[in-house]
């Protein structure tokens, strides 16, 4: 299905199931089936799951004016406007996750039940008083190291049917990362410690032991905000979702058990 966005860009989503909502976000890069487990096993436990190809990723339309994160919260805005979703949990992935801190930030006031943030900081450039960005990116090589990875994204790869959706994906619908590397510098710009510490929305932090991009301890940030947890998953890599399926899945309905 597709929705069309405020400013005229084609969004590609999917709807599974009945009752509360949850939105699920890629990363950079990504692909909504990249979600395709939690999809399955949420729909089924009473939840309406709603998963989106962002702009200039997978099925959606290319925009090559995209150089802004917030034009991305802008655009889950719009998704939001879909029938049938009142109060969604945001439950987002690396970029997917900076897409909804950003949104914490624009729109303070929107009215969500909750927030679930796998494996993304909140600040993506290293300083001496900030270690826990991403890998060793600073503010003097961040364009160059944020587009090249050097590394596997996973500890021991992903789950066979998620590899499969996303390979079928990826070869319908390439992902061009040169095209977008105004919109990967801006996302690393942006600050959204603040925006955490004083967001009063539930959050849920999620973290991978084996991550090879960061350092678990960024959650510390939130340390004073009662709203918000954290939960660190261990013998897993940054696509903890699709790599430890059943351990990810538990964390994130406990978080939405304490939320009724």
């Amino acid at each position: 299905m597709n929705l069309t966005t405020d400013d005229g860009v084609r969004l590609n989503y999917q709807q599974t199931g009945r009752g509360p909502s949850l939105i699920f976000l890629h990363g950079f890069g990504g692909y909504q089936q990249v979600w395709a487990r939690q999809v399955d096993y949420f729909s089924s436990r009473g939840y309406q799951v709603t998963t989106y190809d962002q702009r200039n990723h997978g099925a959606s339309q290319f925009d090559p004016n995209l150089t802004s994160i917030h034009r991305l919260s802008q655009d889950l805005k719009n998704v939001l406007s879909l029938p049938n979703i009142q109060e969604p949990v945001l439950i987002g992935h690396s970029m997917g996750a900076s897409v909804i801190y950003d949104f914490l930030r624009q729109y303070p006031d929107y009215p969500l039940a909750g927030v679930v943030a796998v494996d993304q900081s909140p600040k993506l450039i290293n300083t001496p008083s900030w270690p826990y960005g991403y890998m060793q990116v600073t503010r003097t090589n961040y364009r160059q190291g944020l587009l090249h990875l050097g590394c596997s994204e996973t500890l021991n790869g992903i789950d066979p049917y998620v590899f499969d959706l996303l390979k079928v994906a990826r070869q319908q619908y390439p992902f061009n990362r040169d095209a977008n590397q105004e919109l990967v510098a801006d996302v690393a710009r942006q600050d959204y410690r603040s925006t955490l510490a004083k967001t009063k929305v539930p959050t849920l932090l999620v973290t991978a032991n084996q991550s090879p991009f960061y350092r678990g301890k960024y959650a510390q940030v939130a340390k004073d905000n009662p709203v918000i947890s954290h939960v660190a998953i261990n013998q897993g890599g940054h696509v903890i979702m699709a790599e430890k399926v059943g351990a990810f899945n538990q964390v994130v309905e406990d978080f939405l058990k304490k939320l009724n």
